[in-house]
C-alpha cells in the first residue's frame, strides 16, 4: 500500500509541475488579422466581388474597398488601387492583373452588322446623324429618318476617357451626347433609342446587347489591362490577394 501511495504522489506532484510550466514559446502569440484598404475606379467596380472572394479564401485578412473617380485616386491613402489602362508616372510598383475589352454595341435597329472607325469617329463628332449616311449601314431608299442617337459616359469618366484615347483619337465627345453611369441605364437607353450606339466593357455586356464590330486599317486599343498599383513590392497577404485576382481572372 505505501508504495501505491508514493508513486500515487510522485504522479501528482508531476502534474502539477507540468501545469506551473511557462507556455512554449509562440503558445501565446496569435495571428494578428490585416485590413487594406483599396481603392477602384468605378470601370473596375464590377472586381470587387472578385476582391471580396479572393479576400475570404486568405485567413485572418479583410478588404476596404472605396470606389474613386480615376482623377481621385490618391495611392497614399490606400495599400491598393485598381484601375484601367496603362502605367503612370509616380506608380511605384504595377501589376498586371488582367485585362478588359472596350466595345461599341447597339440598339435592335441599328442597319449595320459592323462600322468602320471612321464612321464611328464621324458619329461621335457630330458630323453624321442619320445612319443613311453611313456608307456601311443597309437603309433603303425612302425608309424614312434612321437617327444616329450616340451615348456616352460623362465626360470626366475613365471609359470615355479610353474610349477617346481608343478610338476617337483623343478627340472630345460633344457635351449633347445623352450620357449613362451605369451598364443599366445604358441597356435603358438603348431600349429608348433602339437606332443607338454606346460602348462599355465586354464583360459587362449583357445577354440582350448587340455588340457592333469596328473595322479598322491599323489595330484599335480597345484592350485594356487591369492595374494592381501600390506603393511597394507586394509582400504577404496582399501579394496572395493579387495572386489569387491574377487567376480568377
Amino acid at each position: 500500500m505505501k508504495v501505491i501511495i508514493r508513486v500515487a504522489f510522485v504522479l501528482a506532484f508531476g502534474l502539477v509541475l507540468t501545469a506551473c510550466q511557462p507556455p512554449l514559446p509562440g503558445a501565446l502569440e496569435s495571428v494578428e488579422p490585416e485590413v487594406i484598404t483599396v481603392q477602384v475606379t468605378p470601370a473596375v467596380e464590377h472586381w470587387l466581388p472578385r476582391v471580396a472572394a479572393c479576400a475570404q479564401e486568405i485567413p485572418d485578412f479583410g478588404v476596404y474597398a472605396r470606389v474613386r473617380p480615376r482623377a481621385d485616386l490618391a495611392g497614399e491613402d490606400s495599400d491598393l488601387v485598381l484601375r484601367l489602362g496603362e502605367r503612370m508616372e509616380g506608380d511605384v510598383f504595377v501589376a498586371v492583373m488582367g485585362s478588359e475589352e472596350i466595345v461599341l454595341v447597339a440598339g435592335r435597329d441599328v442597319p449595320t452588322a459592323a462600322l468602320s472607325l471612321e464612321s464611328l469617329q464621324a458619329i461621335y463628332a457630330g458630323e453624321i446623324s442619320d445612319w443613311a449616311d453611313v456608307p456601311e449601314a443597309r437603309v433603303n431608299p425612302g425608309a424614312g429618318v434612321a437617327p444616329i442617337v450616340p451615348l456616352a459616359y460623362p465626360a470626366e469618366h475613365e471609359m470615355t476617357f479610353l474610349f477617346r484615347k481608343a478610338f476617337l483619337h483623343d478627340a472630345a465627345i460633344p457635351s449633347a451626347v445623352q450620357t449613362f453611369s451605369t451598364v443599366g441605364f445604358l441597356e435603358e437607353l438603348l431600349a429608348l433609342y433602339p437606332t443607338g450606339i454606346g460602348f462599355l466593357l465586354q464583360s459587362q455586356a449583357t445577354e440582350g446587347m448587340r455588340i457592333v464590330p469596328i473595322d479598322a486599317e491599323t489595330p484599335i486599343a480597345s484592350k485594356q489591362y487591369v492595374l494592381a498599383v501600390t506603393s511597394q513590392a507586394p509582400e504577404g497577404r496582399l501579394k496572395a490577394l493579387l495572386t489569387c485576382l491574377q487567376s480568377a481572372q
